[in-house]
């Protein structure tokens, strides 16, 4: 039963680190696919007295991806609604050309605002519009779960790593005379620690393959039931196999680095 705890002492924090590792991993994957989506949504309002053609916008902005024509004649119905063709007729005649110009991808308010005033360098240009108090909020979200993500999980790697170490040492501890004899017959620092390095690894691999387990169970199972639509219509998202591998390596770094910490830390201690 002690090995037992002993052994969850030292999986459970790796396993901590590596759901933060893979929760990173998917928030980027998330945002990415929801900001794409945002921008593929999204569109600058452009009104000019002359055509507009996506080559012309983007030899100011080199983030403009297309620009896509709007029907002055649809416009032109909605704004006579009721009156007669004349009239539609003669307010066609006098309508600028409507515009919604496309981004390559999803930039910052700022850059946003910089993509205005380069479009209304372009002749003929009479007014542009970017949305930006809703474009704003949108990015601005993004930003702040981020940074909130980011943090979170700093500060649950940075106490998980603690625990480890400190587990760690209690095995050192528990094989301080085997590794003293290996010593006393000149067996070099890496290798009287190899008892460390294969409790761990194997603790390394049972805590990787808990964690897929935990990840694959989210993605067939949960992700069904959720009535978060976009988690739902993009399952694909959750966990794929380059994940097991980053989970696994992340795994054997951590190892690697809380034996050495505990190797180097032993060694500088005099002997009472």
């Amino acid at each position: 039963m002690k090995s037992i705890k002993e052994h969850l002492m030292f999986i459970l924090p790796l396993m901590a680190m590596l759901i933060g590792v893979e929760f990173i991993l998917i928030f980027n994957r998330v945002t990415t696919s929801y900001e794409n989506k945002l921008k593929n949504d999204y569109a600058i309002l452009v009104v000019s007295k002359k055509e507009l053609t996506t080559p012309i916008a983007r030899s100011v902005s080199d983030k403009i991806d297309s620009v896509e024509s709007m029907s002055r004649k649809e416009i032109a119905k909605e704004v006579t609604s009721g009156m007669q063709d004349a009239a539609m007729a003669a307010i066609l005649k006098d309508l600028p050309y409507f515009y919604r110009v496309h981004l390559t991808e999803y930039v910052s308010l700022k850059k946003l605002k910089e993509i205005k005033k380069q479009l209304k360098t372009i002749d003929g240009v009479l007014n542009v519009e970017i949305f930006g108090e809703n474009y704003h909020s949108k990015h601005t979200m993004f930003k702040l779960v981020k940074v909130i993500l980011n943090i979170f999980i700093i500060m649950l790697f940075i106490v998980s790593i603690f625990l480890v170490i400190k587990q760690m040492e209690v095995w050192q501890l528990a094989h301080k005379k085997r590794m003293k004899i290996m010593e006393i017959f000149g067996a070099p620092l890496m290798l009287r620690s190899g008892i460390l390095f294969k409790i761990a690894f194997i603790d390394a691999i049972i805590a990787t393959i808990l964690n897929i387990a935990i990840f694959i169970y989210i993605k067939s199972d949960w992700a069904n039931k959720t009535d978060i639509d976009f988690i739902r219509n993009n399952q694909d998202l959750l966990i794929n196999i380059s994940d097991y591998i980053i989970m696994f390596t992340t795994a054997v770094i951590i190892v690697l680095i809380s034996v050495f910490v505990v190797v180097i830390k032993s060694s500088e201690v005099p002997e009472g």
